[in-house]
């Protein structure tokens, strides 16, 4: 049995005088989730944001963009479309729809060619690979229409893999596998202070979490599998001076990844490079796109201190 932890994320913003996103209530958007084939398990809400933790990932309603994201086999992609059946295309100021590399695409229902041109049949735009073909990569549509996003708006990604075995364990199914057990451990609640949180903890492992405070989340989706253990985090927290390096330090001393993604979306800004102890950059890509965001992408790894023993297969009797 493999679940695939690598996400694919929509986010959309709409044009001023659209109506609220909001407005449209859970209904409308758990009309969204089922397409996407996935359930709404529990939400979050605020003066500014409706936060939906989902069976598979999350989804975050605000009143003027709304972002989702699903793991598994989902299809997000026929949740982006049926979006347009109230959101009409024309009123999109921008959408961006990203999806990881998988440990297993032919297990999936679709891949991000065949999804970026059902999109682009209703909505025009261009799509870009970030990353190395055969390495850690990310692939991304965007709208073609242009795009000038606040001059504060940023999305920070870190996608970790290969997390430590003993990290792994607390996210596995046991007498303690309880969210609170899960912070007590990590204190992943409070990554960010004064957030409310909504967590969950899935069977036999695996866990979500969605935290909000004004106009800002974080989230965080953890797959311990032992093929392709997998954490994400994303937050548009605005990270000036030491604040990312710290977010970046306390991640990576809780889930101790043999590699991870960070990606940056930021406003026109070209992003330093970032001296990260104990891991070595690998692949560096940086684009400024039409929907006004810079992009970045990189890759660190983890270096190998000694060579490791072979991996045996379990072969069955005949």
């Amino acid at each position: 049995m493999f679940f695939e932890g690598t996400e694919k994320k929509v986010e959309i913003a709409v044009e001023p005088g659209f109506p609220s996103l909001r407005s449209f209530g859970r209904a409308k958007w758990e009309q969204v989730v089922l397409k996407s084939q996935s359930k709404i398990l529990s939400e979050l809400h605020n003066e500014h944001c409706d936060a939906y933790l989902l069976s598979e990932s999350s989804l975050f309603v605000y009143d003027d963009w709304a972002l989702m994201l699903t793991c598994g086999r989902t299809t997000l992609s026929k949740a982006v479309l049926e979006m347009f059946t109230f959101i009409p295309p024309e009123k999109v100021a921008t959408l961006i729809y990203e999806r990881k590399n998988e440990h297993f695409p032919h297990l999936q229902q679709s891949d991000f060619f065949t999804d970026a041109k059902e999109i682009a049949k209703k909505l025009p735009g261009r799509a870009f690979r970030f990353g190395a073909q055969d390495e850690h990569h990310i692939n991304l549509f965007h709208s073609e229409k242009p795009f000038d996003p606040p001059p504060d708006d940023l999305t920070l990604e870190i996608l970790m893999h290969g997390i430590d075995e003993r990290a792994a364990r607390i996210f596995v199914a046991g007498p303690d596998h309880t969210a609170e057990h899960i912070h007590n451990k990590t204190g992943i609640r409070e990554i960010y202070p004064g957030f409310k949180v909504d967590d969950f903890v899935f069977q036999p492992q695996g866990y979500s979490l969605n935290a909000i405070k004004n106009h800002e989340y974080y989230t965080v989706h953890v797959t311990p599998e032992k093929t392709g253990s997998y954490v994400s985090f994303e937050t548009n927290r605005h990270l000036s001076g030491d604040a990312l390096n710290e977010t970046l330090d306390r991640l990576l001393s809780i889930f101790k990844p043999q590699s991870f993604d960070l990606i940056l979306f930021q406003y026109r800004q070209r992003p330093k490079i970032l001296d990260i102890l104990g891991y070595q950059p690998r692949d560096e890509v940086v684009q400024q796109l039409k929907c006004g965001y810079r992009v970045s992408f990189r890759h660190y790894f983890l270096p190998q201190e000694a060579p490791r023993k072979a991996f045996e297969f379990q072969l069955e009797n005949s």
